[in-house]
């Protein structure tokens, strides 16, 4: 059954460049089966922009999309703050720790 249904899919495409070779100024519809139709790909044609539309619009989408943002509360924000000064108060404290390391081993080998 499968070859049969080919078959008649290759039948009726050679029918369609048949009819269109023959036919080319009259309109005629032409039956196209559903794989062919699958198959066709047709590009669509692109509308034009309207740009003054398109800056009217463009804050209220800003404030549309700004409404579907989820914020944070007051208590994560806090605790995301004092993670953040922590880690830069550590880092602060061994980078100069490294500073005072590095000059120490300069004066050793008289270089400062």
């Amino acid at each position: 059954m499968a070859k049969k249904k080919n078959e008649e899919i290759v039948l009726v495409e050679e029918q369609i460049v048949e009819e269109t070779h023959t036919e080319k100024n009259k309109k005629q519809k032409i039956k196209i089966s559903k794989k062919t139709k699958k198959s066709i790909k047709v590009k669509k044609q692109k509308e034009k922009k309207n740009f003054k539309l398109a800056i009217k619009e463009f804050p209220i989408k800003i404030v549309k999309e700004l409404n579907k943002i989820k914020w944070s509360g007051w208590d994560n924000l806090k605790k995301k703050y004092i993670v953040v000064l922590l880690f830069m108060i550590f880092f602060a404290i061994l980078f100069f720790c490294i500073g005072l390391g590095i000059e120490a081993l300069f004066r050793l080998i008289n270089v400062y």
